[in-house]
């Protein structure tokens, strides 16, 4: 009976081991499935990449928004109140120095000038009067000295014409001071009428002639014109305390415009205020900039723009995007590709230019980095560079 059962046992599982292998054949192997769900198939990374290159000119800089203003600026003021007579220039208009630019109504003044005129021709007349007169008593007292040594006069009758003589004389003399006097009113009354000519005070550009009209009523606290010379332009920066000292008349200052995207002007730092201003810990810088030599005198005085003070500059610099960076514990690094693997690289930096970084140290040209796709890398893993 033992046998029998044992017999029977074994009968049962080769049965069942046939019909499992007939399942399986039919289902697949649920454990090497699950076997094979634990080991997935993981897909190359796919990365941009770009070949590291000594080509780029870095430099660490102070940047600030700045508008330009023409370092020579005048307002033009009349010298006397009166009513605009003509206005010849407009905004927008250049000048000469010493151009006449407007007049004022002067016919009150013409009318001083004619009458200043006038007294010192009178004035002149009577002095060449007094003169004839003078010439002709001197005529006298030698003519009565002769006739006195001959006996034909008395010294009684000299003495009279020597007295008018000397009367004559002062008579000349006081005609030639009020000639005098005169000749110098009617000059200055004349040259009072220059006050009525406006001039421009300096070669330059009309920014703004106020709208102004015939027959408007002006005073010297009224200005006529705004004049600036557009060659010569002018702005200022404020520079915060830590960086003052870093700052040098002289150093070569970058501008770029709104107005003219994509172009840089380069100026000099020309003056540092030797005053800090302690509410707000600055101090203030004056750059200074060329306009016709290196804009050609495209530049105009109120444009809008940024200005970086240059501290130091690197040539020839091996940089990266700044999206290639990742920084950990022990400080930057990088990923490179390598025989179609990421490689991290810890590397070093210098000055951050703009979106690009300079690698310092751990980099060197003709290296292929990776400047995308690499923020879940961890080194070691298979990328596709897809550029």
């Amino acid at each position: 009976m033992k046998t029998t059962g044992k017999v029977i046992l074994t009968v049962i599982a080769i049965a069942a081991a046939a019909a499992a292998a007939r399942y399986y054949s039919g289902h697949g192997n649920p454990l090497a499935a699950k076997k094979a769900e634990t080991k997935p198939q993981i897909a190359a990374a796919i990365v941009k990449t770009e070949k590291a290159a000594a080509d780029k000119t870095v430099s660490e800089k102070i940047v600030q928004s700045m508008s330009v203003e023409a370092e020579k600026r005048v307002k033009v003021l009349p010298r006397v109140t009166g009513r605009l007579l003509s206005l010849s220039v407009k905004t927008g208009d250049r000048v000469r120095r010493g151009q006449q630019v407007g007049v004022l109504e002067h016919e009150q003044q013409d009318a001083l000038i004619l009458s200043a005129a006038a007294q010192a021709a009178s004035a002149r007349a009577d002095s060449e009067k007094a003169k004839a007169q003078m010439q002709n008593a001197k005529t006298n007292v030698e003519r009565y000295r002769r006739l006195e040594k001959e006996g034909f006069s008395t010294k009684q009758q000299l003495d009279a014409m020597e007295t008018e003589y000397v009367s004559m004389t002062a008579a000349y003399s006081a005609a030639r001071a009020k000639e005098r006097q005169y000749a110098a009113e009617s000059a200055r009354v004349a040259s009072a009428k220059d006050d009525y000519i406006i001039r421009a005070p300096m070669d330059g550009v009309v920014l703004d002639d106020y709208s102004l009209t015939a027959g408007a009523m002006i005073s010297p606290s009224s200005p006529v014109l705004d004049i600036a010379d557009p060659g010569r332009l002018k702005a200022t920066m404020r520079i915060p305390e830590s960086k003052i000292f870093a700052v040098k008349t002289g150093m070569p200052v970058r501008l770029r415009f709104d107005a003219l995207p994509g172009e840089t002007f380069e100026g000099r730092v020309s003056r540092i205020d030797q005053y800090v201003d302690p509410a707000t810990r600055t101090s203030s810088v004056e750059l200074f900039l060329d306009n016709e030599k290196q804009a050609g005198g495209r530049l105009r005085p109120g444009m809008f723009g940024e200005a970086a003070i240059i501290e130091r500059e690197y040539i020839n610099a091996v940089t990266v995007p700044e999206g290639a960076l990742h920084s950990g514990d022990s400080g930057f690094y990088i990923f490179l590709v390598k025989d179609g693997k990421a490689e991290m690289r810890a590397v070093k930096t210098g000055v951050k230019d703009g979106s690009r970084v300079q690698i310092t140290e751990g980099l060197a040209p003709g290296e292929e980095v990776i400047v995308f796709g690499g923020n879940n890398l961890t080194g070691g893993e298979e990328v596709t560079v897809r550029n």
